[in-house]
């Protein structure tokens, strides 16, 4: 009976540290991933400030560049657009190179002129 109570108590163990083990990495992963949308955010954020404090308006159309951020290569997207009169749209939409996901988007309103 002893033998047979302690094979249970391990098999239950092992349960225990197999859940605990897949949660340590499933964090992990979302660590991770968080820190490439912190990455992307910010690389986002410094982009449009650029557009902002340009004394002259950027030209409409769109623009794509790679840039390294953190030992990474990003593709940063820029459109600027006509939104109303006087105002121009800037958006600007970061994600991995050679990937289509977008991390990160910021929109903004800038004078036309």
């Amino acid at each position: 009976m002893t033998l047979v109570e302690t094979l249970v108590a391990l098999a239950i163990l092992a349960g225990v540290a197999i859940a605990a083990y897949a949660m340590v990495a499933q964090a992990t992963r979302f660590a991770a991933t968080e820190q490439e949308r912190l990455i992307a955010g910010i690389i986002a954020d410094n982009q449009t400030i650029e557009l902002m404090i340009r004394p002259a308006a950027p030209d409409k159309g769109e623009e794509e560049e790679e840039v390294e951020v953190a030992s990474r290569l990003w593709r940063v997207k820029r459109v600027v657009e006509d939104f109303s009169e006087g105002l121009l749209r800037l958006t600007v939409s970061v994600s991995r190179a050679g990937d289509d996901q977008v991390l990160a988007r910021v929109e903004s309103l800038r004078e036309a002129s």
